[in-house]
């Protein structure tokens, strides 16, 4: 990958991932933020758990609607001055959601969702 300024640009076999800052941190708002394009990965590492772990267990179901919200303390990136040590890591402290699947399959009770979520969740960082 290649960063200039806010921008990033990372290569991934024939896609191009990018991102930016919003003009509130210097950036121009070209692309997603960092962090949203790691929330955004975490919802396509669940969703692709999901449909493998579905498969095995020979379930349907049609989609799965994700929010989820993070909370870091901005205090750790955007200390001054830059060089005097933050009063907090500059790291995500929390990450929070929901998966609501949405199926016909009659098989997918609550109990099994829990059961299939849990399988989700444990294959999925």
């Amino acid at each position: 990958g290649t960063a200039t300024s806010t921008k990033s640009t990372s290569r991934v076999r024939s896609f191009e991932l990018l991102t930016d800052t919003p003009a509130s941190g210097g950036g121009e708002d070209t692309a997603p933020q960092p962090v949203e394009t790691l929330l955004a990965a975490l919802i396509g590492c669940e969703g692709a758990t999901l449909s493998f772990v579905a498969r095995m267990k020979r379930v349907r179901y049609e989609r799965v609607d994700f929010a989820l919200s993070a909370v870091r303390d901005v205090r750790g990136s955007a200390h001054l001055p830059v060089d005097a040590a933050a009063p907090c890591p500059a790291r995500l402290t929390r990450v929070a959601g929901t998966a609501s699947v949405v199926t016909e399959d009659p098989k997918l009770d609550a109990a099994a969702l829990a059961a299939i979520g849990h399988i989700v969740h444990e294959r999925c960082p």
